[in-house]
């Protein structure tokens, strides 16, 4: 076989790994380039939606993701002043529109652990971890990697094509010099992660819980053990530093506004970061293209990021596909741009800046009608389909196919 003939993948992440998955599984061979040794175990992203759990069942992980994974059939807001639930939405309503009819709490670096383990054995997957992609080159004939291996040494590598999976400070993005239009909010967002039992409060595994003051997300997932922790994500203010923010007395206050039998002792985890809502400006570039946070970054809520970025690899391996094998030529890639480009400009975009407004809304009149909205939309079956077929991403999988 040629050396030449496969694709290099920058970025051994859930995304890289669902599209080297994808690839081999049409035949073609896959080179993965991953500066870490093995995944780290941080609290990122952890919600599969039911149109991620339908791609994922095409290449074999889905079924181990809901036997692994909490299921999440539903998810609640509450308001944090009254406790009151103010809305349900149960997936339930879109049962006749997918297979998969709820969310799975299931954390990202353990899909890339799953895909790891489908790549293993397989000729056509070379994985190369504790590779950092320093360098890199294309021409009208394919492109060209290289690697810094752990030891420091350099070595070259060749492709057709390349698919940067890097992640949001992408060093092939950057390296193309490709813009990301958006913004970064001045509020940085703090993630604490406890075994503290919210269920005991009336939490589900996905909870919204809108405040004027401080708004937050509480969330359910497995844990490193399967043992089930819990995530609560808070807004902070700009002029905050980062030693307060961080700090026993810091993390103490903010987790008793919340459960007022918690303090700092009850945290396993905290972490913060910056919150950017940006687009690459172009998703292809010749022989290169972008995907995942290399391509897109979006706030959390909603759990859209890491599902789009596999909904973009999905697309983009199809297309590879196609070209591979004759069944289209190179003009198919400048539809991916259209496509995904499209879909995460004024969806995933629009929709993640509409949870985090009406989360932190102040204006009380307008609190009580985004709640008399929320009500209303979950407990009409038509408008709770039309909001779920939303937020799970469904409508967006449908409207990406009518873009040519």
């Amino acid at each position: 076989m040629d050396k030449k003939e496969r694709v290099l993948i920058c970025g051994g992440g859930p995304v890289g790994m669902v599209t080297a998955l994808a690839l081999v599984q049409q035949g073609i061979p896959v080179t993965v380039f991953e500066a870490f040794e093995e995944p780290p175990q941080d609290p990122r992203a952890a919600t599969v939606h039911p149109s991620t759990l339908e791609m994922l069942d095409t290449v074999g992980l889905a079924a181990g993701v809901i036997e692994r994974g909490l299921p999440a059939p539903a998810f609640q807001f509450r308001d944090r002043k009254t406790q009151e639930i103010v809305a349900v939405f149960d997936m339930k309503h879109i049962a006749d529109e997918t297979d998969f009819p709820f969310a799975i709490q299931y954390e990202q670096w353990k899909l890339v652990r799953d895909g790891l383990a489908a790549l293993k054995g397989n000729d056509l997957a070379d994985i190369r971890l504790g590779a950092k992609v320093v360098a890199f080159s294309q021409d009208y004939e394919g492109v060209t990697v290289v690697q810094e291996n752990a030891d420091g040494s350099l070595e070259k590598t060749e492709g057709r094509y390349m698919i940067a999976c890097d992640g949001g400070r992408s060093t092939i993005r950057i390296g193309l010099g490709v813009f990301m239009s958006g913004f970064t909010w001045g509020e940085r967002f703090l993630v604490l992660t406890s075994q503290h039992d919210f269920a005991k409060d009336g939490y589900i595994h996905r909870n919204y819980v809108m405040d004027p003051t401080e708004w937050c997300a509480v969330f359910k997932v497995p844990g490193d053990r399967d043992q089930g922790i819990w995530r609560t994500l808070f807004p902070t203010a700009p002029e905050e530093r980062d030693e307060d923010l961080l700090s026993d007395e810091g993390i103490g206050k903010r987790i008793r506004g919340l459960s007022g039998d918690m303090d700092h002792t009850d945290i396993i985890h905290r972490n913060l970061y910056a919150v950017n809502q940006r687009v690459a400006d172009r998703f292809t570039i010749g022989r290169i293209f972008l995907a995942g946070d290399a391509a897109h970054l979006n706030n959390p809520l909603g759990g859209l990021g890491l599902n789009t970025g596999i909904h973009d690899c999905m697309n983009i391996t199809r297309k590879i596909g196609d070209v591979w094998f004759g069944r289209a030529t190179d003009e198919v890639f400048e539809r991916y741009h259209r496509q995904r480009h499209q879909l995460a400009t004024e969806f995933l975009q629009s929709v993640t800046i509409e949870n985090k407004k009406r989360m932190e809304e102040k204006d009380p009149a307008v609190i009580r009608r985004n709640q008399e909205i929320l009500r209303e939309n979950a407990e009409d079956p038509v408008k709770a389909k039309a909001w779920l077929m939303r937020s799970s991403l469904l409508d967006s999988v449908r409207k990406e196919e009518t873009i040519e």
